[in-house]
């Protein structure tokens, strides 16, 4: 029992600041791991395949960020559900919505599956990826997509045990996974002679193996998560509230990647190099977001867990000290970038042009300027989500998405590809305006029912 408490953090009790930290530190720590799955593909593919490779699993991103994304709506859905419920004590309703989300992942990743197989060519050619590099694309779109449902498990997995407040078992299951998919891509690339196939047959593998391990994993330690018969049973309202949440959020993610297809598709008319150029700036990105996306992104569980207990009061207590922490890293970030770009993105190329390794290093630096912003819009529609108003979330998308467009198709005219990488901070600065004034509308709204209440 006291190994269990040590494993979960009740959010509903305790210093904030101390929780968050707390619960981010594994989350850090596994966000390297996660991102590893992408960064050894792009390292081996990089290095050891060509460029043309490497350009191809960058035109390849967008759709299968797309994909992915619309999985994760769906298994984020069940992470609002459990935290809340979790908050509020009510252990019948973990096992109904554990048991519902398998449904959705069997449903989701079905779909999911056929239309990224028969859908990957036709969107690859209306995205206009260059001829030399198509092929590759559509295969690494068909093998990662097709079998996405093993990435939904693995994610949906890891999200009910973080929503109960146990970030650190998640973290066990992403190193070993990361360490298996190195073995893998090594294997299939070096020994195989594998390709694009190879790195991508090696991250659905990993992530399968870690899923079925974590499932182990929950049905010895994590009993009171396990569904009974009862919990197994169709219930209408609860198939209503987790599509509630979980179309909106798919709907949201959706909206984040009509903007990246459309950003996909004039970075391919600048030509194979600018899209390798795309694909080595993103990867050093992440590595410069994962200081402080995993304390925004932890913040859901805390908002949802005291949402649940109603504990209002502490929703706003947080959200104060999460700002100050998620901007404080930011700004060390933008440091890091600022100085550290240019060898960074060396790390992913063997034998780079300049004007490839120029454009990639200009893209980290404009975007590394506005990091506050990214973290702010992340923590704070990490709120709205644990409190269930994923629609808010999604107006804060579409503003977002209007703005990238936009901007990504304009400013080019005039700047080069330069412009598509200053459309995006725009972007995280308009898209965070309604989602923070929806916000503080509610942190208004509950002050004012304090207030009479004490009166």
């Amino acid at each position: 029992m006291e190994a269990k408490k040590r494993a979960e953090l009740d959010m509903t009790r305790g210093e904030p600041a101390k929780l968050l930290i707390l619960f981010a530190i594994p989350m850090w720590i596994g966000g390297i791991f996660q991102l590893m799955y992408n960064l050894v593909d792009t390292i081996v593919v990089g290095r050891f395949v060509s460029i043309d490779a490497l350009a191809a699993i960058g035109a390849a991103a967008s759709t299968s960020m797309f994909i992915m994304f619309m999985g994760n709506g769906l298994t984020n859905g069940l992470s609002i559900i459990v935290s809340q419920a979790e908050g509020a004590k009510q252990e019948a309703r973990l096992k109904k919505a554990v048991a519902h989300a398998v449904y959705m992942v069997l449903g989701g990743g079905l779909i999911l599956g056929v239309l990224s197989f028969f859908g990957a060519r036709p969107l690859m050619e209306l995205l206009g990826a260059p001829e030399n590099i198509i092929d590759q694309s559509v295969l690494y779109v068909q093998i990662t997509g097709g079998l996405t449902m093993a990435v939904m498990l693995a994610n949906g997995l890891t999200s009910v045990l973080r929503a109960i407040g146990d970030s650190k078992t998640p973290l066990y299951f992403l190193i070993f996974g990361c360490i298996l998919n190195i073995g893998l891509d090594l294997l299939f690339v070096l020994g195989f002679k594998g390709g694009v196939a190879g790195v991508a047959f090696a991250t659905v593998l990993s992530q399968l193996v870690s899923a079925v391990l974590c499932a182990f994993y929950m049905t010895k330690r994590h009993k009171r998560l396990i569904p009974d018969r009862e919990a197994w049973a169709l219930d209408k309202a609860m198939i209503k509230e987790y599509l509630s949440i979980g179309l909106p959020m798919c709907a949201q993610s959706g909206v984040l990647c009509v903007g990246m297809f459309v950003i996909t598709a004039v970075i391919n008319s600048f030509g194979s190099d600018i899209v390798a150029a795309y694909t080595v700036g993103g990867k050093v990105e992440q590595l410069a977001t994962i200081s402080f996306s995993n304390v925004a992104f932890s913040f859901s569980v805390y908002a949802g867990q005291n949402f649940g207990a109603k504990k209002f009061g502490r929703i706003k207590e947080g959200l104060k000290k999460g700002l100050l922490i998620v901007c404080g890293l930011s700004v060390v970030s933008t440091a890091v970038m600022l100085i550290f770009a240019r060898p960074l993105a060396l790390v992913f190329m063997e034998g780079p042009s300049e004007y490839v390794l120029e454009a990639a290093v200009s893209m980290v630096r404009i975007e590394a300027l506005f990091f506050w912003a990214l973290g702010g819009i992340w923590t704070v529609n990490s709120a709205l989500r644990g409190m269930g108003k994923v629609k808010a979330t999604l107006v804060s998308s579409i503003v977002e998405l209007v703005v990238k467009i936009g901007g990504s198709v304009l400013l080019p005219i005039w700047m080069g590809y330069t412009g598509i990488w200053i459309s995006a901070p725009i972007g995280w600065v308009l898209g965070m305006a309604p989602s923070l004034f929806i916000l503080l509308r509610w942190i208004a709204k509950q002050d004012a029912c304090e207030a009479d209440f004490t009166k």
